[in-house]
């Protein structure tokens, strides 16, 4: 599973696309997944902050998340504070932010 959003950063568009599509299908489907899934995008991201500054699919995941944190209940877990706080707001660090602003707007 953590290799689907490994693969992510594929140069290629069409399968980055590919493998969100398949990635949002799991999520929806498989409810013991979801937070397995939640903590390895989590895990890419940051990676992409902290350490590379590179990663192609940062759009793609976004819009993966963008659908998650939808269906997040009020109030907020303590998970989904913690998230907001250490893995999206960090996001706008990198120099890069051009590239998924959009992405990061839309959350």
């Amino acid at each position: 599973m953590c290799a689907a959003v490994a693969y992510t950063d594929s140069e290629d568009p069409r399968e980055r696309d590919f493998l969100k599509t398949v990635l949002h299908r799991i999520y929806g489907k498989f409810l013991l997944l979801r937070a397995f899934i939640r903590k390895h995008i989590n895990n890419m991201f940051l990676r992409f902050v902290y350490k590379t500054d590179s990663f192609n699919g940062v759009g793609e995941l976004l819009e993966i998340l963008g659908s998650i944190i939808n269906g997040f209940a009020l109030p907020l877990k303590q998970e989904h504070k913690v998230f907001l706080v250490k893995v999206l707001l960090p996001l706008h660090k990198p120099k890069c932010l051009s590239l998924y602003h959009a992405q990061v707007f839309i959350l």
